[in-house]
């Protein structure tokens, strides 16, 4: 049998006409170096390359063998996971709300809908497209930030941008747009860790402009995981990091003289609410009295008396489940979570691209930070702060964010064995 002929029969068995190309080119160079080795052993070349072909094995056995191996995969496992708490979310939005309330539980539909529609389109898209556009991202991340600087719309003291004046965001927005950034970045033959080091300041800078502390401790943990997994010396990494938070605590410790009295109460009341229970540390007892109220199976069919504030249906989602569904509902949720992180963090260790892991180390970070502090403030383990649970709080920008996110991990998934392909 030719090699042509051997080729393309086992090209007929693979389905991805990526991993087609890339597996003929790899058995190509086989073929070759086996003729040539039987050509020197004194075989003319047609006998070599009848022989060459013959020690291949069955070309349907290697064309079948190769399609399972190298055809794309999609992890279903986190892509279940994903679908079904969107589901849940929407599921309790609906039953909370079903007789009416302040929040729209249509638009709620149209967020979950929107944010499944995002992360199936990236899940099919090839995200090394992605990788060249770093600094181009990072740039017009930079320049959005600055818009925020001129915005006349305030809420709660941070100023947002209106979309088409149908609704307005706060600069958390453009956290997936710099986390494409900084993957692209760090795979720049420009990039050291005194440049990155630069970059992250004078974003940094911007993010704290917004008055937004939840965006400005996201990206900073996303970044600073990401420069950790990333090639650069370990050793500056940890010099650059310390010189950077010591600058930070002695700004912070300078400015304390500054700090108002009930910006002081603030933080007192995280430690001893009791004493403020008229003012700052009303919130805190509150949450601990739903959350003790809840018992193990919580208060599903007898809600009447449960104050639905926007904070309980945001911030605070987590109280708001446990006493829908008690200890054990929330238990129940807390778990998936901790599945869910675990999985993307065996993505991680099993994907060799090094663009693809840091997108996946970048996503890691913001979802796991988005976790932990909802449900450590939820129960008082972690002072308030405005953070949304992924999938459970109310709202489109975060559904969309953390879709984009899980989109991210998935389409890098999918693609992972493509590119162990290319390196064989």
């Amino acid at each position: 049998m030719r090699s042509n002929y051997f080729l393309d029969e086992v090209s007929s068995y693979i389905r991805s006409k990526e991993a087609k190309k890339y597996i003929e080119a790899e058995l190509k160079a086989h073929l070759h170096q086996a003729k040539t080795e039987l050509v020197k052993k004194g075989y003319t070349e047609d006998e070599a390359e009848e022989l060459a072909v013959r020690k291949m094995g069955s070309p349907a056995v290697i064309g079948q063998k190769m399609d399972k191996l190298h055809r794309p995969k999609i992890d279903w496992k986190l892509m279940s996971m994903f679908l079904f708490m969107s589901a849940s979310g929407l599921f309790l939005f609906w039953f909370l709300f079903k007789n009416g309330h302040s929040f729209s539980v249509l638009k709620q539909v149209y967020s979950i809908t929107g944010s499944v529609i995002l992360a199936c389109v990236l899940l099919f898209f090839d995200y090394r497209k992605l990788q060249r556009w770093g600094w181009a991202f990072f740039t017009i991340g930079c320049l959005i930030l600055v818009q925020f600087h001129y915005s006349n719309v305030l809420v709660n003291g941070s100023p947002r941008i209106n979309i088409m004046g149908l609704f307005s965001v706060d600069s958390i927005v453009v956290l997936p747009l710099l986390l494409l950034a900084w993957a692209g970045m760090l795979q720049s033959k420009k990039m050291n860790v005194y440049l990155a080091a630069i970059l992250y300041i004078c974003s940094a800078f911007l993010f704290m402009v917004t008055v937004n502390l939840q965006a400005v401790a996201l990206y900073s943990l996303m970044v600073a995981v990401m420069v950790w997994k990333s090639g650069l010396n370990k050793r500056k990494i940890l010099i650059t990091a310390t010189v950077l938070l010591t600058t930070c605590v002695s700004l912070l410790l300078i400015s304390l003289k500054n700090i108002r009295a009930y910006q002081f109460e603030r933080l007192f009341a995280f430690v001893t609410p009791e004493k403020f229970s008229e003012t700052s540390g009303y919130i805190y007892l509150k949450l601990e009295r739903l959350i003790e109220d809840a018992g193990w199976f919580g208060h599903f069919g007898s809600l009447g008396a449960f104050d639905f504030s926007n904070e309980m249906m945001t911030d605070f989602i987590f109280v708001t489940i446990t006493y829908t569904l008690g200890w054990t509902g929330a238990l129940f949720i807390g778990l998936l979570f901790l599945w869910m992180i675990w999985r993307i963090s065996l993505i991680f260790r099993t994907v060799k691209d090094p663009f693809g892991k840091m997108l996946v180390s970048g996503s890691f970070a913001i979802f796991t930070a988005q976790v932990t502090v909802s449900i450590g403030m939820s129960l008082g383990l972690l002072p308030i702060i405005s953070v949304s649970l992924p999938f459970m709080s109310y709202g489109a920008l975060s559904a969309m964010i953390n879709a984009f996110l899980f989109g991210l991990v998935l389409s890098v998934y999918h693609k992972k064995d493509m590119i162990r392909m290319k390196k064989i």
